[in-house]
């Protein structure tokens, strides 16, 4: 670099000195003093030349030295172009730094596309928080989690979208960890709506020795809940058991115990026993049948079925227990009408449905049947309608769990197994139906169930 300096320097030296000397000369012919213009063209020259070298070559040079830096940091194992000149240099130089920065914007426009398609479609919310607490980056399954409605989580810190207590002490908790550990807590948010959050944590190097977090969250509020009904399934299916069983152990322990019985008591006994066992069976196939309705081992047989003919064999089958009860069963069924479900699973819904009705309506009660249209043609929308005692509004959204009974003594004297509706809403379900429990306490309770008329695409 030098070297061309003192090189250009010379070159520009030398024509001006020239041009001195004969200007000098020139001027000595008019004045007394010839010697001093020429040491005045002279300094002239020399000056002319340091200003030249201060004012245009030294400030390239450095720019051009600059690039020379920037072209290796770019690109370490690519040479960089030379060609003895500065300002020839320094355009090489710029075009092949114009042409590095370009590749290497490319390429990390194109991880920055990567990293945020990932993010974005991750189940998991991930988000990134700087040492105040400030959301950096936040991917759109936070928002869903936290039911965040704003428009940019990044203009709130965590504790502002989150107010809990337990997420503020695991922020704080991990801060005081090395980056390489992480904690993980479960947090409860009952804001807007109850949610359990398994929240990872992780500390984050930032610029400037700064330290950050970056958290995931896992809702798992349906798990947890899963596990809660999974829990109360097995503690209501050992109940269950338990009863009849009990029942059935202390007859006949009894009998066991008697010396000499009396024959009518030993009767009466062994026909409790009987009723138990009963109760038992009926409870162990409706379990079975439930299993194999969840998991799909159930083959259906579907044909177009008149739903009238249907209802009339249900109607028939509790004929005789209506006229006991004095209900009164009432079909408003058109024999026009036909449904594309299986035959057997239908009759097995209405009998659940009947059942039921027949449990709850007092005596000169009406249980009605009546069908009608939905917005889709091919639904028909089949009505079970009873006058009967109702169910409380704080039941009805649970009364199609398994084991979920309104009015347990009774459900059980009248040797329910809790598990009639489960059954019907998985029938109509696996059919490609709906259904639907109105009731009024007091006044009656109303079962649409919504079945296919028509064989669908």
């Amino acid at each position: 670099m030098h070297t061309r300096l003192y090189r250009k320097f010379a070159m520009a030296l030398v024509p001006l000195m020239a041009l001195g000397i004969i200007t000098g000369w020139g001027l000595s012919f008019m004045t007394m003093w010839p010697g001093l213009v020429v040491l005045g063209a002279l300094g002239l020259a020399v000056g002319g030349v340091l200003w030249y070298m201060w004012y245009w070559l030294l400030p390239i040079a450095d720019v051009r030295d600059a690039a020379e830096e920037l072209a290796v940091v770019c690109a370490p194992n690519e040479p960089v172009p030379h060609n003895g000149e500065e300002l020839d240099d320094l355009r090489r130089m710029l075009i092949h730094l114009t042409s590095r920065l370009r590749e290497r914007m490319h390429r990390l426009e194109g991880e920055r596309v990567k990293v945020t398609t990932i993010l974005d479609s991750m189940v998991e919310g991930v988000m990134a928080l700087d040492a105040q607490g400030r959301i950096l980056v936040a991917n759109p399954s936070v928002q869903r989690i936290l039911d965040f409605r704003h428009a940019k989580l990044e203009d709130y810190s965590l504790l502002e979208v989150v107010r809990n207590r337990e997420l503020a002490d695991l922020l704080e908790w991990c801060q005081s960890l090395d980056v390489s550990e992480r904690c993980s807590r479960e947090v409860v948010l009952t804001m807007p709506q109850r949610r359990v959050l398994e929240v990872n944590a992780m500390p984050l190097e930032l610029v400037d020795q700064r330290r950050g977090l970056v958290l995931v969250l896992h809702d798992i509020t349906e798990l947890r809940r899963l596990e809660n009904v999974r829990a109360e399934f097995v503690a209501n299916v050992s109940h269950e058991l338990r009863t009849p069983l009990t029942a059935i152990k202390g007859y006949l322990e009894t009998l066991l115990d008697e010396s000499s019985p009396d024959p009518a008591m030993y009767r009466r006994f062994l026909s409790v026993a009987l009723t138990h066992a009963d109760r038992l069976g009926r409870l162990v196939n409706d379990l079975m049948n439930l299993s194999d309705i969840e998991t799909g081992k159930i083959t259906l047989k579907r044909d177009r079925v008149p739903l009238a003919d249907v209802v009339s064999e249900v109607v028939g089958i509790y004929h005789n227990e209506a006229i006991k009860k004095g209900v009164s069963l009432i079909s408003r069924v058109s024999p026009d009408i036909h449904v594309w479900v299986d035959r057997d699973r239908l009759s097995q819904i209405l009998i659940n449905l009947v059942d039921n009705a027949m449990k709850y309506t007092t005596e000169a009660g009406e249980i009605h049947f009546t069908t009608a249209l939905t917005t889709q043609r091919e639904y028909i929308v089949l009505r079970v309608q009873d006058t009967g005692q109702g169910i409380p509004p704080v039941d009805l959204p649970r009364i199609t769990e398994r084991f979920y009974r309104v009015d347990k003594a009774r459900s059980r004297e009248e040797g329910g197994t809790g598990l009639g509706l489960a059954i019907v809403k998985h029938l109509v379900h696996v059919q490609g139906g709906t259904i639907q429990i109105d009731s009024e306490l007091g006044k009656g309770t109303t079962v649409d169930v919504s079945l296919p008329s028509r064989v669908s695409a």
